[in-house]
């Protein structure tokens, strides 16, 4: 009974340094992987330089242009307070000139139509009611261009002015005419006085 008691104790003592050694080969035979696999991405990384530091940095300068381009086309595509009329709050002609252009005219991912908040909640429900109506109206066939709510005025002036403008503009154009030339004997007596002081040199 004893002497069976001191072999199980050592078969269990051997696997257990067996278990420890065996773990103790696989850590090491993970780290030697580990160092190969840093060897080789540290090769490549080396070889790549400057990428793909370089494209990213680029990235990052081009994000802001990015920016302003977003920026640029949300306003060209906003429309603001003076395109609506402003006791209906509805599309008035040149609202409905720049809803049919954006959505037939602009570049195919440009084609949202921004609507300005109105002073009140009816005024907004009433503006993006009239805008989607009108962008239903014009659509390309299959397109839905989306109606966004903004708060952001864009710069401008009323059709009206702009059209008072232009035309003061074109009715105060001289007409496309030269200058009437000199009289013919003017000409000529000019030249003979030119010629007499010749002859008397």
């Amino acid at each position: 009974m004893g002497r069976w008691l001191v072999v199980g104790l050592m078969t269990a003592a051997l696997g257990s340094a067996a278990t420890s050694a065996m773990a103790a080969n696989g850590e090491a035979k993970q780290k030697v992987h580990d160092w190969w696999y840093r060897a080789k991405v540290d090769w490549h990384r080396n070889n790549a330089w400057p990428e793909p530091f370089a494209t990213a940095d680029r990235a990052a300068e081009r994000a802001p242009f990015c920016l302003m381009v977003d920026n640029g086309w949300k306003m060209q595509n906003t429309v603001g307070t003076f395109l609506f009329d402003g006791n209906s709050q509805q599309l008035n002609t040149a609202g409905e000139h720049l809803v049919r252009w954006i959505v037939q005219q602009a570049p195919q991912h440009r084609r949202a139509v921004f609507v300005l908040k109105g002073d009140s909640p009816e005024a907004t429900q009433t503006r993006i009611a009239s805008v989607q109506a009108v962008v239903a109206r014009y659509a390309c066939e299959g397109e839905n261009p989306p109606v966004i709510l903004t708060m952001t005025e864009p710069a401008g002036w009323p059709a009206s002015y702009v059209d008072q403008m232009t035309q003061q503009f074109q009715a105060t154009i001289p007409a496309p005419r030269l200058p009437a030339a000199a009289d013919a004997g003017e000409s000529g007596g000019d030249s003979g006085g030119g010629s007499g002081g010749g002859s008397s040199n």
